[in-house]
C-alpha cells in the first residue's frame, strides 16, 4: 500500500468517526507534528452535508448516455508530454 492510499485511509476513517476522543487525539499528533499553516476552514460552507442521498443526486444528475466510440475518438486525439510509462509511475 502506497503512502498516499494510507493517507486516504486514514482519511476516511477519521471522517466515518463519532468518537470525540480520536478526534482529539488525532488533533493532538498533527500539532506536535504538522509543519501546514494553511487551515482549511468549512464554518462558511453552507452546502455540506453529513450524510449523501445518492437518489436524491441521481435526481439532481441523472446519467448521461456514454458512447465508446466517442470517448475512443476523444482519447486518440489527446496530445500527452509524457510517456505511458512517466504516467503510471504518478499513479503509484
Amino acid at each position: 500500500m502506497t503512502l498516499e492510499h494510507r493517507k486516504i485511509e486514514i482519511i476516511q476513517e477519521i471522517a466515518a468517526s463519532n468518537h470525540e476522543e480520536l478526534i482529539k487525539a488525532v488533533e493532538t499528533v498533527l500539532q506536535k507534528f504538522s509543519k501546514t499553516t494553511f487551515k482549511l476552514n468549512l464554518s462558511r460552507h453552507k452546502n455540506i452535508e453529513k450524510s449523501i442521498d445518492l437518489n436524491k443526486i441521481k435526481a439532481k444528475r441523472p446519467l448521461i448516455d456514454f458512447s465508446m466510440e466517442e470517448f475512443i475518438k476523444e482519447a486518440n486525439d489527446v496530445e500527452w508530454n509524457k510517456s505511458i510509462d512517466e504516467l503510471l509511475m504518478e499513479l503509484d
